[in-house]
């Protein structure tokens, strides 16, 4: 209900038809108010009745009220329509154009009121055209002037700029429409003079260069007078089509530009490393430059603005980027900020992106959101946020690919209220992900091993990208980016070693994703499980995959990490079940990682377990060493067949490197046997050669092995460094074939060979058990002398290896330092006393 009060509040034009209706100050109900607010729409009130309807108290339910529903939103969109045309600021106008849409909309779907049709598709079109959805305005511009022809002159210019500025613009037919709107009769020199600015717009727009010069230069004659009048309506034209000359010659260089797929579009050139203009060309650009820079300091500064713009475009032509940056921040900076600002500070970023300048995108990025959010001046429909939002992940990519991670992340954070929360936190997760890859790249050092810090480094940056990923998710929960981004997220803490919150959002990944990709799903989710030490759950969830998804790739990697848990679990004869099975699939070859790393993990698994039960076998009696040993090997048999298939498929993969190795190893456990079965006293003399011979066969194939891995990681070593994992490797295998050679009672080739060793390892921990080893042999062939100085040698030795290797001593030695400390002061001790008791020198 109204009070007379309020009714009197909002006008005094039509007070004495109001007071009639509300004359003693009593309360007017809903039907009344609506005729009211009619009145006022018809008297030219067109906000007072938008407030009246507003206030009306109509209610849609009721059926004496439902007959004016339509002209209620008519008149309130009508109304909120004209308050913003009233507002002097783009920004309020455009906020008052959002609050008159739904109004108007539901007024055309109910039908508009009788007899306002052409001034409901006329305000509905022009409320469209202000929110930047161009394609629906012309729609209803069109209908309005075919409506009400009278309309013509006022919406044809209207309708071509829609036509020409939709998603699928119609610049062809925007053209034809701004023709037609020339030819009216009625139009005064003025309103002529602006149509054919827009024409001309609108074969710049086309591209159509060498037509608009003609229309600029005869358009310029037609307010010649004018100008010399010094009127300022005409002044602003000249203006204006000053700077449609110039975009159009430099829209003819920039059509001129041979094409490249390798070219970058920055501020709408696409740019060339190396590219170099013909003189004419620079010329021209210079020429236009003068112009132009005598337009920003005249003109009035949406002109200027353009002209800076202009300047800028026609720099980069030049290849004068720093001279194009310098433009595009005045034009960013210029006050107050409008769209020729928020241009030049899109344009300011691609630029800067594309020079690598990672810190000043940021911050150009900063100062351009805070304008955008402050400014008065500046109109952001949902067609240009777009384009700028499209613009900066373009830049945030860009400085992706130049390896400005930390940028590309910090742009990506502070453009938010541009790009969206989601899409500012999924820009932010691609970079950290990209981040972490580099970071793995570029740690790869020798033989393929990442380093530590490298390891450390990108393991944060992963679990950065998931934790951006996983926020992105978290908004977009409602739509159909959520479980695309969740995988994302579970993606990025995978490989950034957080399982524990992978895991939990798996859960929620398996409820919402579709059958086709749930395999992928169960295989992560069972590798989070694994490397949270649940080896029980880690099979369920990738049992379900193996069994449910038996047709499904996935079902490889399944079964490698099922056999990974089982192992982990005891069960070495299900987890080679597994292995077997991806070995066996008809649909697996040789060449997929699938079917390589089940070979070796295989091989790898058969060796830990036979290596294990021949250590155990040495604590037991003699017959019951034996049989252990025989128990044992046919699982060593097939380990060393799996580790050398292996080995000869896909050598020199790091991990066949670590296979070879325990593939010699293998060989010595093959010899045990014999050399065990040797030591019963009721064999006979061909039986004991026959065992004296496979012993011997087993270590000399042990020999070979361990030769052939040295060999070869001391030929890489000469071309490259090797890994901290090659170099352990290429020392066990010294240690090795000296031992061998020991083992084989060759003491003198072993003496040579613990010699090499001591020398290549000197001052480092493991020359000391090369200096004991050489010392043994030394012993063994009678040269007591110089056993005894190599323990000296050993101990002086001992004194000169750095406190750098203090870490090492107990990883590649028996003992720790203090330890070698006790043992060769002990060793030198006793040699002291022997050479006393003897009377000798002591050497």
């Amino acid at each position: 209900m109204l009070s007379l009060a309020f009714v009197t509040m909002f006008t005094m034009v039509g007070f004495a038809y109001m007071f009639s209706i509300v004359a003693g100050g009593r309360e007017i109900d809903a039907v009344q108010a609506m005729n009211l607010a009619s009145a006022q729409y018809v008297a030219g009130n067109i906000v007072v009745a938008g407030d009246l309807a507003e206030r009306s108290g109509l209610d849609q339910l009721n059926e004496d009220h439902m007959e004016l529903y339509p002209m209620q939103q008519f008149l309130i969109g009508a109304g909120t329509h004209a308050r913003a045309n009233q507002a002097v600021a783009p920004r309020d106008r455009h906020e008052q154009m959002e609050k008159a849409l739904p109004y108007l909309q539901r007024a055309h779907d109910l039908g508009f009121p009788e007899g306002r049709d052409s001034e409901g598709h006329r305000m509905l079109g022009a409320t469209l055209h202000a929110m930047g959805r161009h394609a629906q305005a012309s729609k209803h511009l069109k209908q309005a002037v075919e409506i009400d022809l009278t309309l013509r002159a006022e919406l044809l210019p209207l309708l071509a700029r829609s036509l020409a500025s939709s998603i699928t613009a119609k610049p062809d037919e925007a053209l034809r429409t701004i023709v037609a709107h020339l030819e009216e009769s009625s139009l005064d020199a003025r309103r002529r003079s602006e149509a054919e600015i827009l024409r001309i717009e609108l074969l710049n727009q086309l591209k159509r260069y060498d037509d608009s010069l003609p229309v600029i230069a005869r358009v310029e004659e037609d307010i010649s007078s004018e100008v010399t009048s010094q009127m300022p309506w005409a002044l602003q034209l000249r203006d204006q089509l000053s700077l449609q000359r110039g975009l159009a010659r430099v829209g003819r260089v920039i059509e001129a530009l041979p094409p490249s797929i390798s070219a970058q579009l920055i501020a709408g050139v696409p740019i060339v490393a190396g590219r170099e203009l013909p003189p004419e060309t620079k010329a021209e650009l210079n020429d236009v430059i003068k112009v132009l820079d005598q337009l920003q300091r005249e003109a009035d500064p949406k002109v200027a603005g353009s002209a800076r713009l202009l300047v800028a475009q026609s720099y980069l032509l030049l290849n004068d980027p720093d001279l194009a940056l310098a433009r595009l921040t005045q034009a960013r900076q210029q006050r107050p900020f409008d769209d020729r600002g928020l241009e030049g500070g899109i344009s300011e970023i691609e630029l800067l992106a594309s020079r690598g300048m990672g810190e000043d995108v940021a911050q150009t990025s900063r100062y351009l959101v805070r304008e955008i959010g402050q400014s008065q001046f500046l109109d952001f429909p949902e067609i240009v946020r777009e384009n700028v939002k499209q613009r900066i992940i373009d830049a945030i990519a860009m400085l992706r690919g130049a390896g400005q991670f930390a940028p590309a992340v910090e742009t990506a954070t502070v453009t938010s209220p541009v790009l969206g929360v989601a899409s500012s936190h999924s820009q932010a997760g691609i970079a950290y992900r990209d981040w972490g890859e580099a970071t793995l790249a570029a740690g790869l050092g020798p033989g393929g091993e990442l380093s530590r810090d490298a390891s450390v480094l990108a393991r944060e940056q992963f679990r950065g990208a998931g934790d951006a990923f996983a926020a992105a998710a978290k908004e977009q929960f409602d739509t159909e980016e959520y479980v695309p981004t969740l995988w994302l997220a579970i993606e990025s803490y995978q490989k950034g070693r957080h399982f524990s919150r992978s895991a939990i959002l798996l859960e929620d990944y398996l409820r919402y994703e579709e059958r086709g990709r749930i395999p992928r799903a169960l295989v992560a989710h069972g590798r989070a499980l694994l490397a949270d030490g649940n080896a029980k759950g880690a099979i369920d969830s990738l049992q379900t995959c193996i069994i449910e998804y038996d047709r499904d790739p996935m079902r490889y990697d399944a079964r490698l990490l099922a056999a990974q848990a089982a192992a982990d679990l005891g069960d070495r004869e299900r987890a080679r079940e597994w292995l077997e099975d991806n070995l066996s699939d008809g649909q697996l070859t040789p060449q997929s990682p699938a079917w390589r790393d089940s070979l070796l993990t295989l091989g790898e698994m058969l060796f830990a377990e036979s290596l294990s039960q021949t250590l155990k076998s040495r604590e037991l009696k003699w017959n019951e060493r034996v049989e252990a040993l025989r128990s044992t090997r046919p699982t060593l048999q097939l380990a060393m067949r799996r580790l050398d298939e292996a080995v000869k498929r896909y050598w020199p993969m790091p991990r066949t490197q670590t296979a070879a190795y325990s593939l010699a190893r293998g060989h010595l456990l093959t010899a045990e046997l014999p050399e065990v079965e040797l030591e019963s006293t009721e064999l006979q003399d061909t039986a004991r050669r026959g065992l004296s011979q496979k012993a011997n066969a087993g270590r000399q194939a042990a020999l070979d092995q361990f030769a052939m891995l040295s060999n070869f990681l001391q030929n890489q070593q000469r071309d490259s460094d090797l890994s901290d994992k090659q170099r352990a490797l290429l020392r066990n295998s010294l240690i090795g074939q000296a031992d061998t050679l020991r083992d084989m009672g060759r003491f003198a080739e072993a003496a040579d060979a613990y010699r090499d060793m001591a020398l290549r390892y000197m001052n480092e921990p493991a020359s000391l058990e090369a200096f004991l080893g050489q010392s043994q042999m030394m012993r063994k062939i009678g040269r007591v002398r110089e056993a005894d100085l190599l323990i000296r040698q050993a101990n002086v030795v001992l004194g000169r290896i750095g406190a750098q290797w203090d870490d090492e001593f107990d990883m590649v030695t028996r003992y720790d330092r203090a330890g070698w400390e006790r043992y060769l002061a002990w060793m030198v001790e006793r040699l002291d006393q022997g050479a006393q008791l003897t009377n000798q020198t002591a050497p």
